[in-house]
């Protein structure tokens, strides 16, 4: 039997369905893009501030994404807005993620894991 991963990009995970390798970084903005959906999310952390945008050529920093080719954990670190339920929030970020990746490129993250780094300041 060949090994399916012998040609596969060190940063990817094969997509069965597909038959084909995704990119982290794809993972990654997909991940950030439906993070940013979830209500109470005032951003994605990132060096310099929570990010509101997603370039699609440049995976968030506050999205990361590992695995071993066939397996695929994620980490997101997200700041709330003030005054929202953290546990309700990270909650529904999971869900949130896992829809949207098994809906786009039919992946199922082994570990979805939320960081709550920060919570933004009160609006006035």
């Amino acid at each position: 039997m060949a090994d399916e991963n012998r040609d596969a990009p060190a940063e990817s995970v094969l997509s069965a369905t597909a038959s084909a390798h995704i990119s982290h970084a794809v993972i990654a903005s997909y991940a950030a893009a439906a993070v940013l959906e979830v209500p109470g999310v005032s951003g994605i952390s990132g060096s310099g501030g929570p990010e509101r945008e997603i370039e699609p050529e440049r995976a968030p920093k506050g999205v990361r994404v590992s695995g071993d080719g066939r397996r695929v954990d994620l980490e997101l670190h997200v700041v709330t807005e003030w005054g929202a339920p953290i546990p309700l929030v990270a909650r529904e970020v999971e869900q949130r993620v896992r829809r949207y990746l098994a809906s786009m490129i039919e992946l199922e993250p082994t570990e979805v894991a939320v960081v709550v780094d920060d919570v933004a300041a009160p609006v006035t």
